[in-house]
């Protein structure tokens, strides 16, 4: 893409990724006793300060600090497209079905909950103008049943209604996770084909693809090490895209390997995923790790502003992440060497 709207979009998410927390910045943050501490430092030191700006650092309540700093995610993609290339309008809708399912999945978690702070803590208010629903609303949604009505316009109704469960005990949450990620990569993949050619086709589809991967390696040790599923049960549910794991391979370690032997393979496999047992924490982490060293090469060297952009929201879901794990260590005074193996930079 050379229109020269894209390249600018591509500069702007350069520089605004030049300006986010650095190693040093991580460092200060560990060192932080209080979540008081860590607001001051966010607002008066890092690119936070803008989202940061009107608050009271002394005073402000954890829940409402980490909602803010969630919705600079919303504002960099809002800001973003902005300097988008206009004939790719609806290729940037990607981000919005991910902002959309993103809160069904975190609705699904919270379902019958009376604390919904945490869900309100990861609402994105600034992104309701560009979704097919209101995403604020489906904090008052209390159980599966409103869930669907609620969603009965949108797409993601016939999705969700194939796993009716006749009680909460019986809710598929990773049955639920899985169908409606399928959707997500089947619509990015009919956008790219559609407003996409030659290599600018090919990155983008690696890049979505290798993503795919990875989630289906995550969803094959979860089902193995947490719900002992079949064989046969893994491979009907995985999405059939291979990248750089070959298909024979990967379906040999599901037929063949246990839990732990899977994760060693992956040690092997290409992704070269490393990790020490005692470091262990979950294999979301685990691929956490692979998205952030792909996604930070691609940012170095990308020339495609349409990868660039994928590539920088990325990054900085990742480093908001980092951001509420400490925290959430602080604030529960977990050690901060504990803290530290959580977070990827």
């Amino acid at each position: 893409m050379s229109a020269p709207a894209s390249q600018a979009m591509a500069t702007k998410a350069k520089a605004m990724y030049g300006n986010h927390l650095k190693a040093n910045d991580y460092q200060e943050l560990l060192r932080k006793n209080s979540v008081q501490e860590i607001a001051s430092y966010l607002k008066n030191d890092t690119a936070y300060k803008s989202i940061l700006s009107g608050i009271n650092e002394q005073t402000v309540h954890r829940g409402f600090l980490e909602m803010l700093i969630r919705q600079e995610y919303y504002l960099d993609f809002l800001r973003l497209i902005h300097f988008g290339d206009p004939s790719k309008s609806k290729f940037y809708r990607y981000g919005v079905i991910s902002i959309e399912i993103k809160q069904i999945l975190v609705t699904l978690r919270n379902l019958g909950e009376d604390d919904r702070s945490t869900q309100i803590a990861q609402l994105p208010m600034f992104a309701n103008k560009l979704t097919h629903f209101d995403v604020q609303g489906l904090v008052r949604v209390n159980n599966y049943e409103e869930l669907l009505a609620y969603l009965r316009t949108t797409p993601y109704y016939a999705i969700l209604n194939r796993f009716r469960p006749k009680s909460m005990d019986e809710l598929d949450y990773t049955g639920c996770e899985i169908a409606l990620k399928k959707f997500y990569y089947s619509n990015i993949n009919s956008m790219i084909d559609k407003d996409f050619k030659g290599v600018e086709r090919k990155q983008l589809k690696e890049l979505f693809n290798t993503r795919i991967e990875l989630e289906n390696l995550t969803v094959i040790f979860r089902l193995k090490k947490f719900y002992h599923a079949s064989p046969a049960k893994i491979k009907s549910v995985i999405n059939q895209t291979f990248v750089h794991i070959p298909k024979q391979l990967l379906f040999e370690w599901i037929e063949t390997k246990s839990a732990e032997e899977f994760v060693e393979a992956m040690r092997l496999s290409y992704y070269k995923i490393e990790f020490e047992a005692k470091d262990y924490v979950y294999i979301e982490h685990l691929m956490d790790r692979v998205q952030f060293k792909i996604n930070k090469r691609i940012l170095r060297f990308a020339v495609n502003p349409d990868i660039i952009l994928v590539a920088y929201l990325t990054l900085l879901e990742i480093e908001i992440q980092n951001i509420i794990d400490i925290i959430e260590g602080v604030r529960y005074r977990v050690d901060h060497e504990r803290i530290a193996k959580l977070l990827i930079y």
